[in-house]
Protein backbone atom coordinates (compact mmCIF):
# COMPACT_ATOMS: atom_id res chain seq x y z
CA UNK A 1 0.00 0.00 0.00
CA UNK A 2 1.36 3.62 -0.97
CA UNK A 3 1.36 6.26 1.45
CA UNK A 4 -1.13 8.95 1.43
CA UNK A 5 -0.47 12.44 0.98
CA UNK A 6 -1.26 14.54 3.68
CA UNK A 7 0.12 17.55 2.81
CA UNK A 8 -2.16 18.38 -0.52
CA UNK A 9 -5.12 18.69 1.81
CA UNK A 10 -3.03 20.82 3.91
CA UNK A 11 -2.43 23.39 1.42
CA UNK A 12 -6.10 23.38 -0.02
CA UNK A 13 -7.62 26.46 1.55
CA UNK A 14 -11.23 27.25 1.84
CA UNK A 15 -12.78 30.17 1.15
CA UNK A 16 -15.75 31.45 3.51
CA UNK A 17 -19.19 31.74 1.70
CA UNK A 18 -19.35 34.99 2.43
CA UNK A 19 -17.13 36.16 -0.60
CA UNK A 20 -17.73 33.45 -3.12
CA UNK A 21 -20.16 35.43 -5.64
CA UNK A 22 -22.51 33.23 -7.98
CA UNK A 23 -21.88 34.01 -11.48
CA UNK A 24 -25.78 34.67 -12.02
CA UNK A 25 -25.41 37.41 -8.85
CA UNK A 26 -22.55 39.12 -10.69
CA UNK A 27 -24.83 38.88 -14.21
CA UNK A 28 -27.88 39.89 -12.36
CA UNK A 29 -26.05 43.61 -10.92
CA UNK A 30 -24.65 44.17 -14.29
CA UNK A 31 -27.23 43.28 -16.69
CA UNK A 32 -31.27 43.89 -17.14
CA UNK A 33 -32.98 40.71 -17.21
CA UNK A 34 -36.38 39.70 -17.13
CA UNK A 35 -37.54 36.61 -15.34
CA UNK A 36 -39.84 33.97 -16.79
CA UNK A 37 -40.55 30.08 -17.60
CA UNK A 38 -39.16 28.43 -21.02
CA UNK A 39 -40.66 25.06 -21.80
CA UNK A 40 -38.11 22.63 -23.79
CA UNK A 41 -39.14 19.98 -26.43
CA UNK A 42 -40.48 17.75 -23.60
CA UNK A 43 -43.11 19.39 -21.77
CA UNK A 44 -40.51 20.55 -18.91
CA UNK A 45 -40.72 24.20 -17.56
CA UNK A 46 -37.66 26.18 -16.72
CA UNK A 47 -37.51 29.43 -14.83
CA UNK A 48 -34.63 31.51 -16.86
CA UNK A 49 -33.32 34.98 -16.89
CA UNK A 50 -33.24 36.60 -20.29
CA UNK A 51 -30.43 38.99 -20.82
CA UNK A 52 -31.92 41.75 -22.81
CA UNK A 53 -29.54 44.22 -22.24
CA UNK A 54 -26.26 42.84 -24.66
CA UNK A 55 -28.33 43.44 -28.42
CA UNK A 56 -29.56 47.16 -28.92
CA UNK A 57 -32.81 45.60 -30.99
CA UNK A 58 -33.66 43.95 -27.50
CA UNK A 59 -33.32 47.07 -25.27
CA UNK A 60 -35.82 49.37 -27.69
CA UNK A 61 -37.79 46.31 -27.76
CA UNK A 62 -38.03 46.24 -24.02
CA UNK A 63 -37.87 50.39 -23.82
CA UNK A 64 -41.09 49.86 -26.66
CA UNK A 65 -39.04 52.03 -28.65
CA UNK A 66 -40.09 50.29 -32.01
CA UNK A 67 -43.46 49.81 -33.21
CA UNK A 68 -45.12 46.25 -34.27
CA UNK A 69 -44.33 47.11 -37.69
CA UNK A 70 -40.08 47.61 -37.03
CA UNK A 71 -40.07 44.83 -35.11
CA UNK A 72 -41.85 42.30 -37.32
CA UNK A 73 -39.41 43.30 -39.98
CA UNK A 74 -36.16 42.84 -37.86
CA UNK A 75 -37.21 39.56 -37.32
CA UNK A 76 -37.80 38.83 -40.66
CA UNK A 77 -34.35 40.32 -42.15
CA UNK A 78 -32.99 38.14 -39.04
CA UNK A 79 -34.69 35.05 -40.30
CA UNK A 80 -33.48 35.82 -43.66
CA UNK A 81 -29.88 36.23 -42.61
CA UNK A 82 -30.14 32.84 -40.87
CA UNK A 83 -31.68 31.26 -43.95
CA UNK A 84 -28.84 32.16 -45.96
CA UNK A 85 -25.97 31.13 -43.16
CA UNK A 86 -24.98 34.41 -42.94
CA UNK A 87 -24.59 34.11 -39.20
CA UNK A 88 -22.13 34.01 -37.04
CA UNK A 89 -22.41 30.09 -35.89
CA UNK A 90 -20.65 29.08 -32.79
CA UNK A 91 -20.18 24.71 -33.73
CA UNK A 92 -20.39 23.56 -37.65
CA UNK A 93 -23.93 22.80 -39.17
CA UNK A 94 -23.81 18.90 -40.09
CA UNK A 95 -26.73 18.38 -41.44
CA UNK A 96 -26.32 18.61 -45.31
CA UNK A 97 -23.31 15.79 -44.10
CA UNK A 98 -25.15 13.60 -41.98
CA UNK A 99 -28.24 11.11 -43.82
CA UNK A 100 -31.34 11.44 -42.96
CA UNK A 101 -31.20 14.56 -41.01
CA UNK A 102 -33.31 16.48 -43.12
CA UNK A 103 -34.59 17.71 -46.34
CA UNK A 104 -31.66 19.40 -48.15
CA UNK A 105 -33.51 19.99 -51.14
CA UNK A 106 -36.24 22.08 -49.06
CA UNK A 107 -33.08 23.48 -47.14
CA UNK A 108 -31.67 24.54 -50.61
CA UNK A 109 -34.15 26.07 -51.81
CA UNK A 110 -34.98 28.47 -48.70
CA UNK A 111 -31.90 29.58 -48.78
CA UNK A 112 -31.79 30.47 -52.55
CA UNK A 113 -35.13 32.26 -51.87
CA UNK A 114 -33.58 34.20 -49.18
CA UNK A 115 -30.54 35.29 -51.12
CA UNK A 116 -32.83 36.45 -53.58
CA UNK A 117 -34.88 38.28 -51.02
CA UNK A 118 -32.05 39.78 -49.25
CA UNK A 119 -30.70 41.09 -52.24
CA UNK A 120 -33.69 43.02 -53.42
CA UNK A 121 -33.85 44.38 -50.13
CA UNK A 122 -30.68 45.50 -50.55
CA UNK A 123 -31.60 46.53 -53.94
CA UNK A 124 -33.52 49.52 -52.22
CA UNK A 125 -30.22 51.30 -50.88
CA UNK A 126 -27.89 52.37 -53.58
CA UNK A 127 -24.43 53.80 -52.95
CA UNK A 128 -25.79 57.08 -50.79
CA UNK A 129 -28.05 55.39 -48.72
CA UNK A 130 -26.40 51.74 -48.23
CA UNK A 131 -24.31 53.54 -45.24
CA UNK A 132 -27.87 53.35 -44.12
CA UNK A 133 -28.65 50.07 -44.82
CA UNK A 134 -24.75 48.87 -43.50
CA UNK A 135 -26.08 50.57 -39.74
CA UNK A 136 -29.11 48.65 -39.93
CA UNK A 137 -27.24 45.60 -40.43
CA UNK A 138 -24.25 45.77 -38.10
CA UNK A 139 -27.50 46.69 -35.23
CA UNK A 140 -29.79 43.79 -36.25
CA UNK A 141 -27.77 41.29 -37.47
CA UNK A 142 -24.70 41.89 -35.36
CA UNK A 143 -25.51 43.12 -31.92
CA UNK A 144 -22.95 46.06 -32.54
CA UNK A 145 -23.23 48.83 -29.87
CA UNK A 146 -25.82 51.59 -31.39
CA UNK A 147 -23.35 54.44 -30.37
CA UNK A 148 -20.45 52.32 -32.23
CA UNK A 149 -23.15 51.90 -35.13
CA UNK A 150 -24.25 55.38 -35.40
CA UNK A 151 -20.86 56.84 -35.65
CA UNK A 152 -20.43 55.59 -38.77
CA UNK A 153 -22.83 58.19 -39.99
CA UNK A 154 -20.60 60.84 -39.00
CA UNK A 155 -21.08 64.17 -37.11
CA UNK A 156 -23.52 65.82 -35.86
CA UNK A 157 -26.48 67.56 -33.18
CA UNK A 158 -27.46 63.95 -32.46
CA UNK A 159 -25.45 60.76 -30.03
CA UNK A 160 -24.55 58.39 -32.06
CA UNK A 161 -27.33 55.93 -30.44
CA UNK A 162 -30.01 58.53 -31.07
CA UNK A 163 -28.67 58.31 -34.69
CA UNK A 164 -28.19 54.45 -35.15
CA UNK A 165 -31.99 54.31 -33.64
CA UNK A 166 -33.38 56.94 -36.09
CA UNK A 167 -31.77 55.33 -39.03
CA UNK A 168 -32.50 51.53 -38.10
CA UNK A 169 -36.66 52.63 -37.55
CA UNK A 170 -36.04 54.28 -40.99
CA UNK A 171 -34.40 51.14 -42.94
CA UNK A 172 -37.29 48.91 -41.01
CA UNK A 173 -40.21 50.91 -42.47
CA UNK A 174 -38.44 51.34 -45.78
CA UNK A 175 -38.31 47.62 -45.87
CA UNK A 176 -41.74 46.75 -43.80
CA UNK A 177 -43.21 49.30 -47.45
CA UNK A 178 -41.83 47.50 -49.91
CA UNK A 179 -42.09 44.02 -48.85
CA UNK A 180 -45.22 44.68 -47.40
CA UNK A 181 -44.74 43.72 -43.84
Amino acid sequence: MGRKNTNARKKAKHMPIEQLVSPTDAQMANGTYVAGYVMDDKGLKAWTFKNTNHDPVERWREAARLDARQLATIDHMRRLWRLTGISQRVTANYGERIPGSGNSELACVNEIEARQDLKRIEALFPYPLSRWFNVFEDVCRHGTSAGLAGEALGLGTRSADVRAHLTVCFVADVIADRERI
